[in-house]
């Protein structure tokens, strides 16, 4: 959005990154699709670059030659999701290129990738969150004073807390999650903490529905591995690295900077990790459970854990000394998995797309997500109603040229959101889902925005990367 004149070229580096995507608070909006409508007004190129780019990107590069992607309308895999409602704004983007590199700096070779079967861990006695493969290397880094990596998908130290008397679970009073369980800080307090809207509360001493101290920790974060790192390798150095221990100003390139100089021989983190961190020093990386990214209710989970896993296990190797990746899971047949252990991301993307195809879902479709959110759960439902009978009515309608205008549609809902209320407001939603083979220009949805009440809020995002 900067006024800059006399652009040469536009980069946009992990172009696949969830970041580029902004769906609260409103407006909505594609970094990546702003880029494209940028590029082609300054007529200047426009560089996506990533090891593991959006399933978008790779149709939009590939679309003549890509044996799965020959029947996908051009103009549908090039043109960024709102068409211009301005004569000013260019048209459809032109066809792409695709550049591989497919080789590291210098030839270096890329990671082993070891998968370790935590059902055959549990069958054999070993009730640790480390696999025997990945204590041993834990500790060779420790013997040889090495460095490596740690990824854990959560932050904080357990998913939830439940009694075992009752089986009560500490919930967020004004969303409908858990709370997480956080340990203390130097001089604090045991916490539970909600990360949808930054409620806390101090950790009972007793289950607050039936009395019992029997208080039990389930799942693993951050906070946990450390734990469990301190018992077992009391001597290995190691640095947390996640939005809890980044906030400060400069604590983000801070804690690398200690990493990179030898304070540590373990990084343990999130997401954050596998952001472009170069370190040349690390030699191995760890996978501690990969199955809190295969199992989601998104049709891009696949997507996403297959460009987590690979990105994360990309941070091994990168000096002069060899990179070994160890990756523990209950699922190890899955094809996310396999196509991880192969490295190969096209051979992924031929067998997603497939299941893309068949469900109309992105690239062989759009989609549009209408939120609809307010404190009262009634008008809550009865706005949704209201919107997607509306909507029903405007996709029925022709507009000249178009003869069947809503059997390119698709409308599902409304329903209450995945995670129904969060910071004490109801969240209901429709999806309307644009079929490819029937393409047709997207209709204006503003007007929906009337049958709003004061009271309730409607957002509208194209090409929602979270359905929840």
């Amino acid at each position: 959005f900067a006024p800059l004149s006399h652009l040469g070229v536009i980069i946009l580096d992990e172009e696949h990154d969830s970041s580029f995507k902004q769906d609260q608070p409103a407006p909505c909006y594609q970094a990546r699709t702003v880029a494209q409508w940028r590029a082609q007004l300054a007529n200047c190129p426009l560089i996506l670059g990533s090891a593991t780019p959006s399933l978008e990107s790779w149709v939009a590069a590939n679309c003549s030659t890509h044996p799965s992607i020959e029947n996908l309308p051009l103009s549908l895999a090039l043109r960024p999701p709102v068409e211009p409602q301005s004569s000013d704004l260019p048209a459809p983007l032109s066809p792409s290129l695709l550049v591989s590199l497919p080789h590291r700096v210098r030839d270096r070779p890329m990671p082993s990738i070891q998968v370790v079967d935590m059902r055959q861990e549990l069958k054999q006695g070993n009730r640790s969150i480390f696999s025997r493969s990945l204590r041993d290397a834990l500790q060779d880094l420790q013997t040889h004073q090495k460095q490596g990596i740690l990824f854990i998908h959560r932050r904080g130290h357990s998913t939830f807390v439940s009694c075992r008397s009752c089986g009560h679970v500490m919930e967020c009073p004004h969303c409908d999650v858990s709370l997480t369980y956080h340990q203390p800080q130097p001089g604090g307090y045991e916490s539970l903490r909600c990360h949808y809207c930054g409620y806390g509360q101090t950790h009972p001493p007793n289950c607050p529905a039936c009395g019992s101290p029997y208080l039990k920790h389930f799942g693993s974060g951050t906070q946990r591995v450390m734990e469990e790192l301190a018992q077992q390798f009391p001597d290995l150095r190691c640095l947390r690295f996640d939005s809890d221990t980044t906030r400060a100003k400069g604590a983000h390139r801070a804690l690398l900077t200690r990493f990179a100089e030898g304070e540590a021989n373990l990084l343990v983190g999130t997401q954050m990790l596998t952001k472009g961190i170069d370190l040349p020093q690390v030699t191995l990386v760890g996978v501690v459970a990969a199955d809190g990214l295969l199992h989601l209710a998104d049709y891009r989970a696949s997507e996403r854990a297959f460009q987590t896993l690979l990105q994360v296990a990309g941070r091994a190797g990168r000096g002069e000394d060899p990179g070994h990746v160890i990756i523990q899971t209950y699922s190890p047949q899955h094809l996310v998995i396999e196509a991880v252990v192969r490295q190969d991301y096209a051979a992924f993307a031929a067998s997603e797309l497939q299941y893309r195809e068949d469900l109309h879902y992105p690239p062989y479709g759009q989609l549009v997500l209408l939120r609809i959110s307010g404190m009262d759960l009634n008008t809550v439902r009865q706005t949704a109603e209201e919107i997607s009978a509306r909507l029903r009515q405007i996709l029925e309608q022709t507009d000249g040229s178009q003869t069947s205008h809503s059997s390119s549609y698709q409308v599902l809902g409304p329903a209450a959101a995945a995670i129904a209320r969060v910071a004490r407001r109801h969240r209901w939603q429709i999806l309307l889902k644009r079929l490819s083979d029937r393409p047709s220009p997207l209709p204006d949805l503003t007007e929906l925005r009337s049958h709003c009440p004061s009271s309730i809020s409607l957002t509208i995002d194209v090409d929602p990367l979270n359905l929840s």
